[in-house]
């Protein structure tokens, strides 16, 4: 049974909602750190009117399209086989639903506890959450298509060769609009990375940023957007092997060495358990007071 909110109940969330955020302004820590904002906001827009684009390095560029190329084909592969059972599965779908909940980011703080500042942290953290979102909307364009073709099949067609030769051929065209439209929120999701310490264009954009170097932020956005505003000119069905094969070899390489395996057990066993669990004191006070130590 489907559940459904009347108008009313939705002005009445939303109000709620609203109250919530006006309560939280409240409580915001508000206050400026610059002796003289004006004139630090006067430098900043004067920085995006001249950018200095010859600031921009070439290597953030590539990297950044890299993670994108590779964690979206990742995730757009794996939804496409989780899409298939979707329906049908109720594991399948719980499972999805877990991975699209959590935010790139945080799957990349989470990924770097065992795979450190490497490609495969960044390349996983995009895929795993686009895997759940590309699942759920590949199953949902299934369900919408036209069920003809598969009329016509001889009985005892299996499954896997109905949905490749009846329905693939109708859906092909979706599907690769909506995967366009993933990669670009890849590339969004690519310069995030950039946050926690992956060598992509939001790491040069922070430290900019932080440093008051306001020509070479300014640079690094309008790069971005013509980044995002050419896709259509540089992802075409032609370049798309082209782009596969060339963000393996544009990958960086691992900052620092880390050993997985005592890494992952030690995430698994120890760090993924709350402090104040790993001590013993599981009440209320003791997830309180942990909280603050940690």
């Amino acid at each position: 049974m489907r559940l459904s909110l009347a108008p009313q109940g939705y002005r009445a969330v939303s109000g709620w909602f609203a109250l919530a955020a006006l309560a939280c302004l409240l409580v915001a820590d508000l206050h400026v750190t610059t002796l003289h904002p004006l004139a630090e906001l006067s430098r900043l827009l004067g920085g995006l009117i001249r950018p200095d684009i010859l600031s921009v390095e070439g290597s953030s560029i590539l990297y950044t399209v890299a993670f994108a190329v590779l964690g979206v084909a990742v995730g757009a592969g794996a939804g496409l086989l989780l899409a298939i059972p979707f329906a049908r599965s109720r594991a399948v779908r719980i499972a999805c639903a877990a991975l699209r909940s959590v935010h790139e980011l945080f799957w990349a703080l989470l990924l770097m506890q065992v795979f450190g500042l490497s490609a495969t942290t960044g390349v996983l953290a995009i895929a795993l959450p686009y895997a759940g979102i590309c699942a759920k909307v590949y199953s949902e364009i299934i369900e919408e298509a036209d069920l003809s073709a598969l009329r016509v099949l001889p009985p005892g067609t299996g499954a896997i060769s109905a949905f490749a030769y009846a329905r693939l051929p109708d859906l092909a065209g979706r599907f690769a609009d909506y995967t366009l439209y993933r990669l670009e929120c890849g590339m969004r999701s690519s310069l995030v990375l950039g946050f926690i310490g992956l060598p992509t264009m939001g790491f040069t954009l922070e430290s900019a940023f932080r440093q008051g170097r306001y020509a070479e932020a300014g640079a690094l956005l309008l790069v971005f957007y013509a980044l995002i505003g050419s896709r259509r000119l540089w992802v075409r069905s032609w370049s798309v092997p082209l782009l596969l094969v060339g963000a393996l070899f544009a990958l960086p390489p691992a900052i620092g060495r880390a050993e997985i395996g005592p890494s992952l057990v030690r995430f698994l066993t120890r760090d993924i358990v709350p402090a104040p669990l790993r001590a013993g004191d599981a009440s209320l006070g003791g997830l309180w007071a942990g909280s603050g130590r940690s």
